[in-house]
């Protein structure tokens, strides 16, 4: 049975905060909800405190994948799977429960040292979330925040991991080349979204993720991050394209080095979805820039 989870927050450490908060809230469209108690800073996307936060360090990567049970039956049965599986929690600090926005927290880490939080209870902000830059908001709800892709140097045993022990179900798996290199990738739910992690192997593994991706509600609001992303210099790394999972889509570079994606549309699965195996992950577009391409100005 699929255990019923969403992607709840991400944390990354970043270098350079100032370049971040810029990506986040004038081009992405979260915003700011001030400084945590462990120096963090916060990010709001919907009706909750907190859907992303940023640290100061030297890592320019993940340090958090926060999943949040649906119930306390679901958070119970996913520690006792984690222990069985030898797997060491550590609960959550008050200051961590502060710095998360929870009420519950267990922090742990995957076999290859990816750094897991599972918690409870999502502190709802009690101010309307409102971006002047992304003003039809994101699409969450019962779906969580977004979907992120996790690189796996041993992707079987990451799949069995994240299948039999965190509960995920496969909705399809694939593998197409890419660039010289052959990508492989299993995608994984726990609710509606088509995918709230993929695994990834065959990826050099420069950093824990090869991106974030958040939704919005309409191709036009893709169009808009799309001319914001370009305005604003950032890098483009995969141009405006539809994906085989039905999400219409285009990728930009953080300040950290892996890339985020801006997406409309997507399949929802339940029960009676059919898993696929998926020679392509991509039906039209996401081409790389063409040399020498530069952002509008």
């Amino acid at each position: 049975m699929t255990a019923r989870l969403e992607l709840a927050y991400l944390g990354f450490e970043a270098s350079d905060t100032t370049a971040w908060d810029r990506l986040l809230t004038q081009v992405i469209g979260l915003t700011a909800n001030g400084q945590n108690v462990d120096g963090s800073l916060a990010y709001r996307m919907d009706e909750f405190e907190q859907r992303l936060f940023v640290q100061q360090g030297p890592a320019d990567d993940l340090c958090a994948l926060g999943l949040a049970a649906y119930n306390r039956a679901e958070f119970d049965a996913l520690c006792g799977r984690l222990r069985a599986a030898g797997i060491e929690l550590q609960h959550g600090t008050p200051e961590q429960l502060r710095a998360r926005h929870v009420d519950h927290l267990v922090l742990f880490k995957d076999p290859w040292g990816n750094p897991l939080e599972l918690c409870l209870g999502l502190k709802i902000s009690p101010t309307r979330f409102g971006s002047a830059v992304q003003p039809a908001g994101f699409v969450t709800g019962d779906m969580g925040m977004g979907h992120l892709i996790v690189v796996q140097p041993d992707l079987d045993a990451a799949t069995r991991f994240y299948t039999d022990v965190i509960g995920l179900s496969i909705s399809d798996t694939g593998a197409e080349e890419w660039g010289g290199i052959v990508l492989s990738a299993v995608f994984l739910y726990a609710n509606p979204r088509h995918h709230s992690i993929a695994l990834a192997g065959g990826v050099p593994a420069v950093k824990r993720i090869a991106h974030f991706q958040v939704q919005v509600p309409s191709i036009d609001d893709v169009g808009l991050a799309w001319d914001r992303t370009r305005a604003a210099g950032v890098e483009v790394t995969h141009l405006l394209g539809r994906h085989t999972e039905g999400a219409y889509s285009f990728y930009g570079r953080t300040p950290s080095g892996f890339e985020y994606e801006v997406g409309a549309d997507g399949y929802r699965v339940d029960e009676n979805w059919r898993q696929r195996h998926l020679t392509r992950f991509t039906l039209w577009g996401h081409h790389a820039p063409a040399t020498g391409e530069a952002p509008a100005a």
